[in-house]
């Protein structure tokens, strides 16, 4: 850990000189510490990995480091969104870590309305906060024996057979690869259906598939993905949507590969919906059928996937990503992400903004967002280029891993320890 000390700017406040410490160091663990004798200035910060944000009572804002340039604070804001739809954007990007940047934005320009950016307000924004290294859990017999059955080669195979249709909302190739998700559901054994709903004046479905639990069947838990993908950031109509979100579907398909072999205690809802890159349609509307029939309270969980394929370097990093309300749940994946997938770095994030677990979170469902924490890094976003090639196998294993055990924790997986299968033996269904 290094110690920085940074004096005083001469525009910042003039009855006393104050001590800024940042510590800094490349894993962006560490936080900026502001000290005041001043008890009636409100300083306040904001943190970016290793970069940080301070201000003084003027209200101006310091970034650093590197740059020590003031800057008004009605002009600074924070954009959630990969850089590709940020770059069109009438802003300058100041500091930029986790699906987050923070940009100065022209006077002059108004910013575009578009459901792949969240605009926070910087007095709004939560810090992303590294996991601390949990206390020891040691792995469960039944939990592990779920783990060790998740086959990225599999995984991958599903991405590579859903990359074969631009599954645009409301597309015949949408419709092609739903009726493939529903088989896929239909060999595991599950209660298998299609729900439609309208996106506009387009109509599409979402695919479920539903295990019943044995002793808390009334206890459901929900493990979703959006199976629609979207493209034009590069003049093709092609839209294979490998990694947004292939990705995250076929994780769900993989979870649901091996939890249709056991017996849990509560039920599984597994399903991927369509519409969520018109603003996450098809989530809302599963969110409101729930709340219609007043099922709304049986959902004791619900765990998202979005680009869970992507790394920019060498690092595995995971987003979680939720409301603070369900901080419970937040920390579960940590633990199981430490436990079963030790080689995955996992942030927190209660910033939650543009996937399917919005749908749920704001209907006062528990939910939580798995995403790649590169993933506004990825190049070939909403492009004909994201392809199963720029896929990371062992960044979806790891992030499945994750899941699988949350919800083998959650919903209660029984039996392993006797090898005991919900169909009575041991089969392959893939």
């Amino acid at each position: 850990m290094t110690k920085q000390a940074v004096l005083p700017s001469p525009y910042t406040w003039s009855v006393a000189a104050f001590l800024l410490l940042v510590f800094v160091n490349a894993t962006a663990e560490d936080w900026c510490h502001l000290t005041n004798q001043y008890s009636h200035h409100k300083a306040q910060q904001l943190q970016l990995a290793n970069q940080s944000l301070i201000c003084d009572a003027k209200p101006t804002f310091k970034a650093l480091p590197p740059a020590t340039t003031l800057y008004p604070k009605e002009r600074l804001l924070v954009v959630r969104g990969n850089k590709v739809e940020i770059q069109n954007l009438p802003v300058k990007v100041l500091l930029q870590a986790h699906g987050y940047s923070l940009v100065l934005k022209n006077t002059q320009a108004e910013l575009k309305s578009d459901p792949h950016l969240s605009y926070i307000a910087v007095d709004d924004f939560q810090p992303i906060i590294k996991a601390t290294t949990p206390p020891s859990k040691s792995s469960q017999s039944q939990i592990q024996t779920l783990v060790d059955q998740v086959d990225s080669a599999s995984w991958l195979a599903d991405i590579v057979t859903l990359s074969t249709w631009s599954r645009q909302t409301g597309s015949t190739g949408n419709a092609s690869a739903a009726n493939w998700i529903e088989n896929q559901f239909s060999q595991f054994n599950l209660q298998t259906s299609q729900v439609t709903f309208n996106v506009g004046s387009s109509i599409s479905n979402n695919i479920m598939g539903i295990q019943t639990g044995l002793t808390r069947p009334d206890d459901w838990y929900v493990v979703g993905a959006h199976m629609d993908s979207i493209s034009g950031n590069d003049g093709n109509p092609e839209a294979p949507g490998a990694v947004d979100n292939a990705s995250g579907c076929a994780g769900v398909i993989e979870m649901a590969r091996i939890a249709s072999q056991y017996s849990f205690a509560g039920s599984i809802i597994f399903i991927c919906y369509s519409g969520e890159e018109q603003g996450l349609f098809g989530s809302e509307f599963h969110a409101d059928t729930l709340i219609n029939n007043g099922d709304d309270d049986k959902i004791k969980a619900a765990l998202t996937m979005d680009m869970i394929g992507y790394i920019h370097n060498t690092q595995h990093e995971l987003l979680v990503e939720s409301s603070g309300n369900y901080q419970w749940l937040m920390n579960t994946l940590v633990q199981n992400a430490a436990t079963y997938a030790p080689d995955l770095t996992v942030f927190t994030s209660t910033n939650y903004f543009g996937s399917d677990h919005v749908s749920y979170i704001d209907n006062g469902m528990p939910a939580v967002l798995s995403i790649d924490d590169d993933y506004a890094l990825y190049p070939d976003y909403h492009r004909s280029t994201d392809l199963p090639e720029n896929i990371n196998t062992n960044q979806g294993e790891y992030i499945i891993k994750t899941n699988l055990a949350t919800l083998a924790e959650v919903a209660e997986v029984l039996g392993t320890d006797d090898l005991i299968y919900r169909n009575g033996f041991e089969q392959s269904v893939k």
